[in-house]
């Protein structure tokens, strides 16, 4: 009992909330790829989904040492592991780097080259650019450290194909677009945390007005950004009209947050954010399976 009570601290240290989309988006990544060329690569996909899970909780894992102290300033994480001392934070970076590096010496013993470099460039632009260099200097951090969310999808593709396509790349850019939205509207609500800990957040050092103006702007430029498949011959009617279905409520939360500028109008805007990228690749999943 003692063991799984140690195994489930260490899991919820790297934030496992975060990676499981990551790995999400990667899985199907690969899967596409596989179907795509029209071969069975399971043993390939695996590869993926363990090289991006560790490649994504040591991330996780890394950021939250560099974080440990405004982390213990924030109302929103104080109670983080390395905050109440639950775990050391030598402990912590140890896992977080054998992490890591485990993710991308997987992909090499089976000579997975590309996809190892770009997961090396994920982990490189979340830990270092975003975390390390960029997230305490400027607000538009957030979107420079964007890249480390879009990198799975092609991390998986190539995991299992090196043959280019526009379809991970596609779906790289519809998880760039999605981040800020979803980090925005999430920071609006948690400003004064933000602001007591020093990150200058979008909410934290532009008006209310600006910030909420950019959110919105972000969410319709994210509903852009869901059709765009169809455009580039990837998408069927079918995925146009969901897509429009599901992204009405999207655009409906994004103007009224826009018209009345408040926390619990972006809050809301969070929450139907938080699932639209899921059922966007899924949706372009299943449809593909099905074609």
């Amino acid at each position: 009992m003692r063991i799984l009570n140690l195994l489930w601290l260490f899991i919820r240290y790297t934030k496992p909330k975060v990676w499981l989309l990551l790995v999400f988006v990667g899985a199907v990544g690969a899967v596409l790829a596989s179907r795509n060329f029209g071969v069975n690569y399971f043993d390939l996909i695996i590869i993926a989904i363990v090289s991006l899970i560790a490649g994504s909780a040591g991330s996780e894992a890394l950021t939250n040492y560099i974080d440990k102290d405004i982390d213990s300033i924030m109302l929103r994480t104080k109670r983080r592991p390395l905050v109440t001392g639950e775990i050391a934070p030598w402990r912590g970076l140890t896992l977080g780097l054998i992490l890591v590096a485990s993710s991308i010496l997987i992909l090499v013993a089976f000579r997975r080259f590309i996809a190892a470099g770009f997961l090396s460039a994920g982990i490189i632009d979340n830990v270092i650019i975003y975390s390390y260099l960029l997230k305490r200097r400027t607000p538009w951090s957030i979107v420079l450290g964007g890249f480390s969310g879009g990198f799975p999808v092609i991390v998986g593709w190539y995991t299992v194909t090196s043959t280019f396509s526009v379809i991970p790349w596609i779906l790289f850019t519809l998880v760039m677009v999605w981040i800020p939205v979803h980090i925005w509207s999430l920071a609006y609500r948690y400003k004064d945390d933000y602001k007591r800990a020093g990150i200058p957040m979008l909410p934290v050092v532009f008006s209310n007005r600006t910030t909420a103006m950019c959110i919105s702007f972000s969410a319709l430029l994210l509903v852009a950004f869901s059709i765009l498949p169809y455009y580039f011959g990837e998408g069927s009617i079918t995925y146009i009209i969901v897509v429009s279905l599901i992204s009405i409520p999207l655009i409906f939360f994004a103007i009224s947050f826009a018209r009345k500028e408040d926390q619990k109008s972006s809050f809301t805007l969070f929450k139907y954010s938080s699932p639209y990228l899921t059922l966007i690749f899924i949706l372009f999943l299943v449809l593909k399976l099905l074609h």
